[in-house]
């Protein structure tokens, strides 16, 4: 029997969630639920919970915020992170913060017991089935990290000195960045573009 947390503050994925898990209350068993993540890091101290379930965007934080702190206290923990946000940089960020699991939940081929059942057994399982996005004339997956990085700022509100700075770069290789992303989507505006971008759901700023 696995002990199972959700950190979740949509009631209508709750309740979809433990309508899932109920069909297998022969292996998991809900033992706690948070709509906020103050209270997750205590409850993980009960040993009880084997496997936490987490959305990237809660309330009070990031999810992914919260991964990194479980893991960091509770190595033996397993983590999955949710998302219906199309940002596949949290795939790299819940993997670079040593989760085990990743569920998109519009995902038509990859269920949440799929994706629990393999984390259950110690393996891997990140759903990657994101839809094809465009932003402009270009596909999502012709945009490098990079670019993607500085459409991320810009959609924050930043100037291009801001923008420099939260990237960790010079004004001059924003300004390269800006070039490309102009020259792949066919739009010339930055505004236009992060406008796009997050109305997509390719970016949600501040997380």
């Amino acid at each position: 029997m696995f002990g199972i947390m959700i950190v979740e503050d949509s009631p209508f994925t709750i309740e979809y969630l433990e309508l899932k898990l109920s069909k297998m209350k022969n292996k998991y068993q809900v033992i706690c639920k948070f709509r906020e993540a103050q209270n997750a890091v205590p409850a993980c101290e009960s040993g009880q919970i084997d496997i936490v379930l987490i959305d990237v965007c809660l309330n009070d934080t990031s999810g992914l915020d919260l991964a990194k702190r479980i893991k960091e206290s509770f190595p033996k923990i397993k983590v999955i992170i949710m998302t219906s946000m199309l940002d596949q940089s949290f795939i790299k960020r819940a993997k670079s913060s040593g989760c085990e699991g990743f569920w998109f939940k519009e995902s038509i081929q990859t269920g949440i017991l799929s994706i629990l059942d393999d984390v259950a057994i110690g393996e891997k399982a990140f759903s990657e089935e994101f839809p094809e996005i465009t932003l402009g004339n270009a596909r999502l997956e012709e945009l490098t990290d990079a670019e993607l990085a500085v459409l991320r700022s810009f959609a924050k509100g930043f100037t291009y000195a801001e923008v420099a700075n939260d990237c960790h770069i010079s004004e001059n290789t924003v300004r390269y960045h800006v070039k490309n992303l102009t020259s792949k989507t066919g739009m010339h505006n930055m505004a236009k573009i992060a406008l796009e971008a997050v109305d997509k759901r390719v970016i949600l700023p501040g997380f």
